[in-house]
């Protein structure tokens, strides 16, 4: 829990990504992990919220989308990706790289399209920046002074980008443009899909890799 601001950091157990639970005007959900940590999480999530009214996704790997399906029937709440990674979502293709965790995918029955909800999503204080890189539909979200980056940006490093659709050259760029984003908006946390929360220094360290 970051100060005031009502931001839960969650799961990061064994190889799921971690999760963050927003309380505000809506309760928001981003990027669930897997299967594996189900039954934990849910119960965590219930001790702090009765319910959930988004879940959204920072890019449609197994890791943080794999468990997508039992929080959408648990809380009945829609699923949220960018809009290039919903066939993904839905298909399971080699993108969301479930077989690298010798996983199939459960796709949830409903997946909203983030450009469809992103002027709702500003009146609850989110924004939506576009983060190509570790893959294609890769997002991060602003809010208030809390950038949630995906695996874009951790705060020792950046995502890798020799997945399908993920590219050095647009991970680069998406970097630059968290950056100046952090430093236009005052941003305080970095909260990266995996590891400890990061601060502005994470840009430094990004820099190493890239």
């Amino acid at each position: 829990k970051f100060g005031e601001i009502m931001i839960y950091k969650l799961n990061g157990i064994g190889y799921d990504s971690n999760t963050y639970l927003i309380i505000g005007k809506k309760n928001i959900l981003i990027d669930p992990g897997t299967p594996n940590t189900f039954n934990l999480l849910k119960d965590e999530i219930k001790s702090i919220a009765k319910d959930i009214d988004y879940i959204i996704n920072t890019h449609c790997h197994y890791d943080h989308a794999g468990s997508d399906y039992l929080y959408e029937e648990y809380f009945n709440a829609p699923v949220v990706i960018h809009d290039s990674e919903v066939e993904d979502l839905k298909n399971n293709t080699n993108t969301t790289v479930s077989a690298l965790f010798n996983r199939e995918l459960t796709p949830p029955k409903e997946i909203i399209p983030i450009s469809e909800i992103l002027e709702e999503l500003k009146k609850y204080d989110m924004e939506v920046v576009e983060t190509p890189g570790h893959t294609k539909g890769s997002i991060s979200l602003i809010y208030k002074d809390n950038l949630i980056t995906g695996d874009t940006l951790f705060a020792y490093g950046v995502g890798r980008w020799d997945f399908p659709t993920g590219s050095l050259i647009d991970l680069r760029s998406s970097v630059s443009k968290l950056e100046r984003i952090a430093y236009e908006r005052n941003i305080i946390n970095i909260l990266p899909g995996h590891g400890e929360k990061g601060n502005l220094s994470a840009f430094s360290n990004a820099k190493l890799f890239l």
